[in-house]
C-alpha cells in the first residue's frame, strides 16, 4: 500500500495546528484527531478495494514479427471484473533500444465495472533480430483517493524484429490497385518482350517499335503493340556482402538493412514472376546459402534467414563466397550482389571476382548511395566549411562514379541509388532484364 498525493498533502495540512501546539495547547488534539481520521480513511480506502488479482487483468496485442524502422502499434488491453469503476496508471516495459512515443507519465485509465480499455503506443526498432517485453505495471487507486496499490502482471513477451516487411504489403496493395508508379515502380503487370505472344494492347510510349503489330494497327486505326509473356522459370540469387563496409548508418538505419528491404521486395516480385529466387549471405565466411526456389514459401524463408542478419568487421571474401556458390548452382542466374564501393583501388577485389562470373551469370551490383554525402555535393557554397564539405563530397562521388563505371565497363549492371530509391529502383532493373531477355 502507498499513499497518494492527496493524502500526503492533507497530512502536511495537520502539521499547521500541531506547530501551534506551544500557543494554544488544544490545538494537540486537534493535530492527533486529524492524523487519526487520516489513517482511518486509509486504511478503509485500502478495505473498499476490490481483490485485484481476481477482478483485474491485462493482455499485450503486438505482432511477433516487428518491422524495422517502421512505427509498430502496441496496444495494452486491462479488464475490470469488479462490481465498482477503478482508475490506474498503467506502465508497460517494452524492450529497450527502441524509439517509442510513450511519455514519461504513465497511461491514466478509468475503467467502469465490469468493463475493459487499452492503451496504444507505438515502437520503432532500429536494428533487426530479437527482443522481449517485461511485465505490465499497475497503480491502482482506491475509492477515496487516498491509497494507491501496485500490481504487477507478469506478461514476459518475445518478438523479432524482421526487416521492413510492410514494403513489401504496400507493393502488393499498389499492384491491385494498378498504382505501382506511386512507389517509381513502372509496371503492375510482370509482363514484357518474352518469346511467346499473349495479347494486343494500345500502344505505349516506352515500348519499342519492333513490337508494333502493323496489321492491326491498320485495322483498328491507332498504333497497337504486341505483348508476350515473361520468361518464366528463371534463376534469381541474392548475394548479400554483410562485411564491414556495410556498417555504415544512412539516417540512423545500417546500410545492411536498406539491402535488405530491396532483396526482399525483389525476392516477392521474382516469385509473382514465377521465377526462382535463391539467396547467398557472406562476410569472411559465408553464413547462409538457400538455392534458388519458386514460390511465396520460399520468400518466407528468405525472410527467416535475414532478419537476423549482422553486418561485421570482418573484409568480406568474395572469391571464397562466390567459389562456394559456384560448386553448388550452375545453372545460369541473375546474381544480383549487395555491397558498396568506395573507389576503383580500394573495390578492385570487389570488382574483379563480380565481372569473373560473366559470361556464366548476368550480375548486378546494387550499391546504396549515402544520402548525406549527394546532400553535401549539391549545397551551396554560403561558408568556409560548406565549400570544404562540398569539395569533399564531389570527390568521394567522383571515386565512387568511377568505381561503378568500371563495372558497368566489364559488363555488369549497376544499380546505385539513395536509399528511399533502392528498392524501386531495383525492381525495375529487374524488369527490364525481363523484357530485354537479357537472362
Amino acid at each position: 500500500m502507498t499513499f497518494t498525493k492527496s493524502w500526503l498533502w492533507l497530512f502536511a495540512v495537520g502539521a499547521a495546528p500541531l506547530l501551534l501546539t506551544g500557543i494554544v495547547p488544544n490545538f494537540l488534539a486537534v493535530a492527533l484527531g486529524w492524523y487519526a481520521l487520516l489513517v482511518s480513511l486509509a486504511l478503509a480506502d485500502w478495505l473498499l478495494m476490490p481483490d485485484l488479482e481476481k477482478t483485474l487483468s491485462a493482455e499485450r496485442v503486438v505482432d511477433d514479427k516487428l518491422s524495422l524502422g517502421t512505427a509498430n502499434p502496441v496496444e495494452v488491453r486491462v479488464r475490470n471484473g469488479s462490481t465498482s469503476a477503478l482508475t490506474l496508471d498503467l506502465h508497460d516495459t517494452p524492450p529497450s533500444h527502441m524509439t517509442n512515443d510513450l511519455d514519461e507519465k504513465p497511461f491514466l485509465l478509468t475503467i467502469p465495472a465490469n468493463s475493459r480499455q487499452a492503451a496504444l503506443y507505438h515502437l520503432t526498432p532500429r536494428e533487426r533480430g530479437d527482443y522481449r517485453f517485461g511485465n505490465i505495471h499497475l497503480r491502482v487507486r482506491g475509492r477515496l483517493g487516498m491509497v494507491q496499490r501496485l500490481m504487477q502482471v507478469p506478461l514476459p513477451q518475445e518478438v523479432k524484429v524482421y526487416p521492413n516487411v510492410l514494403e513489401t504489403a504496400k507493393f502488393n496493395l499498389m499492384a491491385r490497385r494498378g498504382r505501382l508508379q506511386q512507389m517509381g515502380i513502372r509496371r503492375a503487370r510482370l509482363q514484357g518482350a518474352g518469346r511467346e505472344f499473349e495479347s494486343l494492347r494500345d500502344y505505349m510510349p516506352d515500348d519499342e517499335l519492333r513490337r508494333i503489330d502493323w496489321k492491326a494497327t491498320a485495322r483498328r486505326g491507332k498504333l497497337v503493340a504486341r505483348q508476350y509473356e515473361v520468361e518464366k522459370s528463371q534463376c534469381i540469387l541474392l548475394v548479400l556482402d554483410v562485411g564491414r563496409t556495410m556498417l555504415a548508418e544512412i539516417d540512423g538505419i545500417q546500410k545492411l538493412d536498406y539491402a535488405i528491404n530491396a532483396a526482399l521486395l525483389l525476392a516477392y516480385v521474382a516469385a509473382l514472376a514465377d521465377d526462382r529466387v535463391g539467396l547467398l549471405v557472406f562476410a569472411d565466411t559465408v553464413q547462409s546459402y538457400l538455392p534458388p526456389k519458386k514460390g511465396k514459401a520460399q520468400v518466407y524463408a528468405i525472410l527467416e534467414a535475414l532478419y537476423n542478419a549482422k553486418a561485421t568487421l570482418a573484409e568480406p571474401d568474395y572469391r571464397g563466397a562466390l567459389s562456394y556458390l559456384q560448386a553448388r548452382w550452375r545453372k545460369r542466374s541473375l546474381m544480383v550482389c549487395f555491397t558498396d564501393l568506395w573507389d576503383p583501388d580500394s573495390s578492385r577485389v570487389t570488382i574483379s571476382e563480380l565481372a569473373a562470373l560473366q559470361p556464366r551469370h548476368l550480375v548486378a551490383a546494387v550499391t546504396l548511395l549515402d544520402t548525406k554525402v549527394l546532400r553535401a555535393s549539391e549545397q551551396e557554397c554560403v561558408s568556409a566549411e560548406a565549400v570544404y564539405s562540398r569539395a569533399v563530397a564531389a570527390h568521394v562521388m567522383e571515386d565512387r562514379q568511377r568505381a561503378t563505371a568500371e563495372l558497368t565497363r566489364r559488363g555488369v549492371l549497376v544499380v546505385d541509388s539513395p536509399a528511399e530509391k533502392l528498392s524501386a529502383d531495383l525492381v525495375n532493373r529487374y524488369l527490364e532484364v525481363k523484357e530485354r531477355m537479357t537472362l
